[in-house]
């Protein structure tokens, strides 16, 4: 049987895929890294599925990152095809946009950091890709650092998660593209460079968020594990 083929797409070099790695060491995973200059590929080149990263620019930044256009035109393209696709922070603001959802630049609740709880909604019981995750951890506690977020879903998604501060935390486009607004592909190391950066531009103290991520690491390491074992077994699913 052919190993399953993930493209991911890495749009900042501080937002690695990070923790999910490991979980999808089953499959073949082809980080496509636009700031370096690599092209964005077609979508009959990018394999079995597909993960979109987060990124410090927004969702609309097309002028600073040209493949941004490209980027959510793919996205578009696999919800059509019924691909399995995962969008993660930015990745999750893109693939709203993609479909015609609506995004807050600095929205208005303010700076989402530390460690939230995602409360799953009724719907995420029979998602392919959530349903034993929200089983098990209801509420689920996940990293999570953002300005700007998803203020109206695209027609038709379906709402699985949100937190007390952001409502859109976790949604379904079609049958197989997910969005999160939070990081469950997070280590520690990686959140520890976010929340530095986070805290200089609010003139905040960093500590509060590295306390939390601290207190749930085992916790969000395991996430970290049940997503990408998930999406890998969605994926490989639907390569057969």
């Amino acid at each position: 049987m052919a190993q399953a083929v993930i493209t991911v797409i890495e749009n900042h070099p501080n937002c690695p895929l990070d923790l999910l790695e490991e979980p999808l060491r089953q499959c073949h995973l082809e980080v496509v890294r636009p700031y370096y200059g690599d092209a964005i590929p077609g979508l009959s080149d990018i394999g079995d599925g597909m993960i979109v990263l987060g990124g410090y620019q927004n969702a609309q930044a097309d002028d600073d990152c040209p493949w941004l256009p490209r980027v959510r035109a793919l996205m578009a393209a696999c919800v059509e095809e019924s691909i399995p696709l995962l969008g993660i922070c930015l990745g999750a603001q893109l693939l709203a946009l993609a479909c015609g959802g609506r995004l807050d630049r600095d929205a208005e609740a303010g700076l989402e950091a530390g460690v939230a709880a995602v409360q799953w909604s009724a719907d995420a019981a029979g998602d392919e890709l959530f349903r034993r995750i929200a089983t098990a951890c209801d509420p689920l506690p996940v990293p999570t650092m953002h300005f700007d977020a998803v203020s109206a879903l695209p027609p038709g998604a379906t709402l699985l998660g949100s937190t007390e501060l952001y409502r859109n935390q976790a949604f379904r486009v079609g049958d197989r593209a997910w969005g999160v607004q939070f990081h469950p592909e997070a280590s520690f190391g990686t959140f520890r460079a976010w929340a530095t950066d986070a805290a200089v531009q609010e003139s905040i103290s960093p500590n509060r968020f590295l306390e939390e991520y601290k207190e749930r690491e085992p916790q969000i390491e395991a996430t970290a594990r049940m997503v990408g074992a998930s999406f890998r077994s969605v994926v490989m699913a639907h390569s057969a």
